[in-house]
């Protein structure tokens, strides 16, 4: 006497990946069997008549009927469920129905599943299904769609959730509009806007060019260059020095050029009066940080002071430039002065260099 094999188990699926079943008809997944469905399905389909879920639900219902009837001369058990997802993320969707398939699956076990769609999302959880049984088929339900425009959609959306993730792309995407209105609305509240044009164009550069190179984060990598504490106190001095010193610079400059100064002249009296203040200000800046670097047993601190050595050398070199063009200095006293300020520089290399290389042998870092 021949044994008989148990009846196949066959389970039609229908999944709706993010629950307009709970969120719109307020019914919680799972779904199980004919009327039940039926039932979840007219619900939605009176909560929104345009939503596609109650369609793929009928459909699935559908299908139970036809695998019932295919079936119909073998001991098979059909069964339907529609498993619901999550409306906030697509990982709490995949957790909520990887629950709820567990749980039918654990009360009907199937031999097989059936899956219907009606969509390219819900198919996204084929591989969570195929855990628990083989994917017998796969039916799609299309109502009044394309699925090529649906496929479009759904790879517009993931690419504007990449986009959204990536800081660069966020600050060109929102960043720059943002900006255009900002610098808008403040030029039309000073009455300017015959340069908003220009304002515009120069905003646009600057966003492109920190994007293109990285200027902000080099900037960063500046600024922490000469410490936290003094260092970066030193910094804003200097910088706020060599701001006042480009100012007074442009003003001087002006002023002589109105009183018809040669250009030469001119240079000659900027390279005397101005540089100074600069050499002042970017000595500032080395020297605090410096201090803080020596307090701190870094031998940075003699790299700084080098900087220091050869922002001063520079100063000579330029203030004798300027005396030269001026014609208070004969060639050859420009040259020996020149010939100084490059001996001043090639010591303060290599006495730093030696002093750093010393206090490292000694442990500082």
């Amino acid at each position: 006497m021949e044994k008989k094999s148990p009846p196949e188990r066959i389970l039609v699926v229908c999944v709706d990946r993010d629950d307009d079943l709970g969120v719109k008809a307020g019914i919680k997944g799972p779904v199980i069997g004919k009327e039940a469905n039926i039932k979840a399905a007219s619900e939605l389909a009176l909560a929104d008549p345009t939503e596609a879920d109650a369609n793929a639900i009928f459909g699935a219902v559908k299908v139970y009927e036809e695998v019932k009837q295919v079936f119909s001369n073998s001991p098979a058990e059909v069964e339907v469920v529609t498993i619901t997802g999550h409306p906030k993320s697509e990982l709490l969707a995949d957790e909520e129905i990887k629950r709820q398939i567990e749980a039918v699956v654990e009360e009907f076990k199937p031999d097989s599943i059936i899956l219907v769609s009606d969509g390219a999302d819900d198919e996204l959880v084929i591989p969570l299904l195929m855990r628990y049984a083989p994917i017998r088929s796969v039916r799609r339900v299309i109502v009044q769609q394309s699925r090529e425009i649906e496929h479009t959609y759904i790879l517009i959306k993931r690419y504007f959730e990449k986009l959204m993730k990536s800081p660069t792309s966020r600050a060109l995407l929102f960043g720059l509009p943002g900006a255009l209105l900002l610098l808008a609305g403040v030029f039309s509240l000073l009455d300017l806007q015959r340069y908003l044009y220009i304002g515009a164009t120069v905003v646009t550069g600057l966003i492109f060019l920190d994007k293109g190179f990285d200027l902000t984060d080099k900037l960063k990598r500046g600024v922490n260059y000469f410490g936290k504490q003094v260092g970066l106190l030193s910094f804003i001095m200097g910088m706020f020095g060599v701001f006042i010193s480009l100012f007074f610079s442009y003003s001087r400059a002006t002023s002589l050029a109105a009183q018809n100064y040669p250009l030469e002249l001119i240079m000659a009296r900027l390279f005397q009066e101005v540089s100074g203040f600069i050499a002042l200000s970017l000595t500032v800046m080395f020297v605090g940080s410096a201090i803080e670097s020596f307090a701190n047993r870094n031998v940075n601190a003699f790299e700084k002071l080098m900087g220091a050595g050869l922002v001063l050398s520079l100063w000579m070199s330029f203030y004798f430039i300027g005396q030269y063009m001026e014609g208070s200095i004969g060639l050859l006293r420009f040259l020996a002065m020149q010939l100084g300020a490059l001996v001043f520089a090639i010591s303060v290399f290599f006495i730093t260099l030696r002093l750093g290389k010393i206090f490292r042998e000694r442990g500082w870092e």
